[in-house]
């Protein structure tokens, strides 16, 4: 008599937590999760680049196609506004505030914070941690000599603290025509009085 093989299946693994530096996606495009928020209203929210918002209401995706949320804001202004924010579904719970799971946010700064050489670093779902300096800033846009490439767009940028924090600064914009070694971050600073926001640990 022949013995067949039992095949167990494995029960179906919940997906982890989104957090700020993963690729999130609505189907007609990737980008990447900026920092992690919570609303007035209780809400948890994941930034990212306005310009990934194609107004259709589809609902967002992260890691293994697991649901995420919908956009519920955005604005998208050529080069002066790029923002906007996907409230998570409420079966997800609370997001990983870390940046990349691994650097705390401990604060945001302004835009008179920000000075001309300083250490700057993003993490994207494509390139992933690159770091370089802040070449300037220009109303709600900082200029950062940060590598980015395509799906970059929303990566959190930030600046590193001496006790292993991060400063949170602005979401990744996009880079001139033919210049990937230059990346141009819009300041999230205003956007969280405007959208009734704040920034977790």
């Amino acid at each position: 008599m022949a013995l067949g093989t039992i095949v167990w299946a494995s029960p179906a693994q919940a997906a982890p937590p989104p957090m700020p530096g993963v690729s999130v996606d609505h189907g007609a495009g990737g980008c990447t999760a900026g920092f992690a928020a919570q609303g007035n209203d209780g809400s948890y929210y994941l930034m990212t680049s306005g310009h990934c918002d194609s107004h259709d209401g589809k609902e967002w995706t992260y890691g293994d196609a697991a649901p995420l949320g919908r956009i519920s804001a955005s604005e998208h202004e050529g080069e002066k506004r790029d923002a906007a924010i996907i409230r998570l579904d409420p079966s997800i719970g609370p997001p990983v505030g870390d940046v990349g799971g691994r650097y705390r946010v401990r604060d945001t700064l302004s835009r008179s914070q920000i000075q001309e050489g300083m250490p700057f670093c993003k993490i994207g779902a494509v390139t992933g941690e690159t770091c370089g300096v802040v070449n300037g800033v220009q109303g709600d846009v900082v200029e950062a000599s940060v590598y980015s490439l395509d799906g970059d767009s929303g990566s959190p940028g930030f600046v590193m603290n001496s006790d292993g924090t991060v400063s949170a600064v602005g979401l990744l914009m996009s880079s001139p025509e033919g210049d990937d070694y230059t990346t141009y971050f819009m300041l999230i600073h205003p956007l969280l009085n405007r959208w009734g926001l704040h920034i977790l640990p």
